[in-house]
């Protein structure tokens, strides 16, 4: 996984740390002021603003990738190429990590229905899901909507902070300084909803990277990424709807 970079690594590693300051000092505060305003389809917009800049960005990256002819294994995407060293087949080592998706994505969804089946504890985590009101579906159309947001997440930011951040850091440090740097950023990401969220956000890429790399490939990750949205968005929509 050892990385020869060209301009177009450099620019996207830049965009990757521009992203979070751009986010909390422009984009975020602008479409919170948009939603103040009570105009109709404002959130709805920004889900598919987010989806399609999510996508276009990583089929840049990727036909960037092709161009330069570079293994698909470089990004997780195809091969075995990874950092850990395990003595188990990789076809194991895929199972293996769906596995561990799956059943992560269980709990959650378990605690979710948990949680759905109680209206004093709907009520207690009401104050605490604040924090991301503006981004969680408040209608049904916005819920549809949201399935494509996770989805997106899901897909396109695994290749971004799991494929190709980590590819490209480890041409200057070891594996594991390169999976803390590339969660630290993950983390930094989401600032924009408040600091108090980057630590936690740092922590699931922790655990993401874990997944992706002892599977040797970004499926589980993506899977357990977009399940991990996805479950949230459910869980905020039908509390603020209770609401």
């Amino acid at each position: 996984m050892n990385a020869v970079h060209g301009i177009f690594d450099d620019i996207f590693f830049a965009l990757l740390l521009a992203i979070p300051l751009i986010e909390r000092k422009w984009t975020w505060p602008r479409y919170l002021a948009r939603l103040k305003t009570g105009a109709p389809g404002v959130r709805r917009g920004f889900y598919r603003t987010l989806i399609a800049e999510e996508w276009i960005a990583t089929v840049c990256l990727l036909g960037w990738w092709t161009l330069r002819a570079r293994p698909w294994s470089g990004l997780l995407l195809a091969g075995t190429a990874t950092p850990l060293k395990m003595g188990i087949p990789p076809p194991l080592r895929l199972w293996v990590g769906l596995a561990i998706a799956a059943l992560l994505a269980g709990f959650l969804i378990l605690q979710k229905m948990a949680i759905l089946a109680r209206p004093e504890t709907m009520a207690r985590i009401r104050p605490k899901l604040a924090y991301a009101e503006p981004l969680l579906p408040h209608t049904a159309e916005e819920r549809r909507l949201f399935w494509l947001v996770s989805l997106t997440a899901g897909a396109c930011e695994e290749i971004f902070f799991r494929g190709f951040l980590i590819w490209y850091l480890m041409a200057w440090m070891g594996p594991l300084m390169a999976v803390l740097l590339s969660s630290a950023l993950f983390g930094a990401g989401h600032i924009y909803m408040g600091w108090a969220q980057a630590p936690k956000t740092a922590l699931v890429g922790l655990i993401l990277a874990f997944i992706a790399l002892s599977s040797a490939s970004l499926v589980p990750a993506m899977l357990l990424h977009a399940a991990l949205d996805w479950n949230s968005g459910e869980l905020g929509y039908r509390v603020l709807r209770e609401g």
